[in-house]
């Protein structure tokens, strides 16, 4: 396996790689990333001789093309932004190819380029992280066992119990630009059969998880999930997708706060003669307060994230209940986040899948059209996932 990671030497790629690299038959890894310097800082901190560095802007198509030429797959670790033209750059090399997710609006047009993908022979699956990703999965393990399915409510919370040591510090478990418009955006949710817009930060609901995430209220925001599982479910009837968020309550609520601001905007403002883009500033001063306030701590990370699936449908003519749960916690040996460990580690999956020839059919997928359920359980649960299912029978 040669195989391409763009956006390597960001947060998540780290978790990625770390999974990659345990798999003897991956016979090479280049970390491409806009900062050259930091890929080739972090090719050699894994002391791995199959793992190098590279520049790469993924804006540039034919540039991105040649680099990727003679590798295997393409694994898209960066910002979302970017995810069409590195696909038109896998076309152009012959590589297969994955992502982390379109965030709603980058998917629907991902999804264009599945004719370009069939003729060329090659595969993309897209949104194969955590959410979306394991909730796409598990929303297709109730569909297999079902004759109907009727909805299916997707949420995911999070509790950070990490001692602190004192210090107050704004830290998110992923992408605080991808957060800020997540929270933004009006949702997009697909209901009665048809995807509608919702307003922003809407839908609150009560649900309760297993502790120590307990009861909490999740939210609708804008995501990938119902772009893709209304139609890859419609032959079973499915009316209803839907997606709801918690992040840890004081994390929330000052990120919420943020975005009210206008943190989430990515059109320049002018700042005393100096053209800014709000989410970038963002972006840089959550990384720079990070730095400042842990530098010379050591905090050992303690956090558990829950991705829930409930799907409702019939089987054999009676009302049946899934509710599906993937529960990731802070990784014993890696030390990375819950956030870390089930983003990243379905994306290496899905890579050593794709370049093994166990998704055969050329296109443009999303998990739950092509990944079994029963071996991608196994896969997380060595890498320390765990999952409850419940079913309910002959419901009301």
């Amino acid at each position: 396996m040669r195989i391409v990671v763009i956006g390597g030497a960001g947060a998540m790629a780290k978790t990625v790689i770390q999974d990659l690299s345990e798999n003897p038959g991956v016979k090479e890894i280049l970390i491409a990333d806009y900062d050259e310097k930091k890929a080739l800082e972090s090719a050699v901190s894994y002391k791995d001789a199959r793992i190098k560095g590279a520049f790469v802007d993924g804006y540039e198509i034919e540039k991105t093309a040649e680099l990727i030429k003679g590798y295997d797959i393409v694994v898209n670790s960066a910002q979302h932004y970017i995810n069409i033209p590195v696909m038109k750059a896998c076309l152009r090399s012959g590589c297969h190819y994955n992502d982390l997710g379109g965030l709603f609006y980058g998917t629907i047009e991902q999804k264009k380029l599945f004719d370009d993908f069939k003729k060329s022979g090659i595969n993309a699956v897209l949104c194969i992280g955590g959410a979306p990703g394991i909730t796409n999965v598990l929303a297709r393990y109730a569909y297999d066992r079902l004759d109907e399915v009727e909805t299916v409510s997707l949420s995911d919370a999070a509790v950070d119990m990490t001692d602190m040591k004192g210090i107050d510090v704004f830290m998110p478990g992923y992408s605080i630009r991808t957060i800020m418009e997540e929270y933004a955006a009006q949702p997009v949710e697909f209901i009665d059969g048809k995807l509608k817009k919702l307003t922003p930060l809407s839908g609150a609901m009560d649900i309760d998880f297993p502790e120590p995430v307990g009861r909490r209220t999740c939210i609708h925001t804008l995501h990938s999930e119902p772009a893709t599982i209304g139609e890859s479910f419609k032959d079973k009837g499915i009316k209803e997708v839907t997606w709801r968020l918690s992040l840890p309550p004081d994390f929330e609520k000052k990120a919420i706060f943020l975005a009210s601001l206008g943190f989430s905007e990515d059109k320049p403002i002018d700042v005393q003669g100096v053209k800014i883009v709000p989410r970038d500033v963002i972006a840089a001063i959550v990384d720079k307060h990070i730095k400042d306030r842990t530098k010379g701590v050591e905090l050992t990370i303690k956090d558990l994230e829950i991705l829930r699936a409930q799907v409702i449908g019939k089987k054999d003519g009676k009302k049946v209940e899934y509710n599906v749960d993937c529960t990731a916690k802070t990784h014993t040996r890696w030390g990375c986040s819950s956030g870390d460990v089930c983003t990243a580690v379905p994306q290496s999956i899905c890579t050593q899948m794709q370049v093994r020839g166990e998704i055969k059919e050329p296109g443009v997928w999303a998990p739950e059209q092509v990944i079994d359920p029963e071996y991608f359980f196994k896969e997380l649960a060595k890498r320390e996932m765990t999952f409850q299912v419940t079913k309910k029978e002959d419901i009301a």
